[in-house]
């Protein structure tokens, strides 16, 4: 098993002067050449809704308590990501590859691009999913 590399925190966008960045467009937190290095970190107590973490490595990275609101998770390697506690409402999951991934507490309402399959698996691994 690989060792956590470190903790992040994150609060706030700055190009949102406090909204709950429901709307608008995504979040460029990443350059291409950082997602590919994201396996592995830990994320608590952050704020990044509409982030986009589209095509991301995240083996094995772990989410604790943190507000993923609108993010785009769309083509990602969540293999072993764990989500604890996680608010993914409006989240997007197209083609994301999901294996042991753990979605304990988390919300996961109106997220998008789960097959009927993923769905399942979201449900079977702790996360509390419906669409609206």
């Amino acid at each position: 098993m690989l060792k956590k590399q470190s903790v992040v925190r994150i609060n706030g966008c700055s190009g949102c002067l406090g909204c709950l960045c429901s709307d608008g467009p995504l979040h460029l937190v990443f350059t291409p050449n950082e997602k590919r290095m994201l396996s592995g970190l830990v994320f608590r107590d952050s704020e990044l809704s509409r982030v986009d973490f589209s095509h991301a490595d995240l083996r094995e990275t772990e989410f604790h308590d943190v507000l993923l609101n609108g993010a785009d998770f769309s083509g990602a390697d969540l293999r072993g990501a764990y989500f604890i506690g996680c608010d993914l409402r409006n989240a997007r999951f197209d083609y994301a590859v999901m294996s042991r991934t753990r979605f304990d507490r988390s919300w996961c309402i109106g997220a998008r691009g789960l097959s009927d399959d993923m769905s399942d698996y979201v449900r079977q691994h702790g996360g509390v999913l419906w669409f609206s």
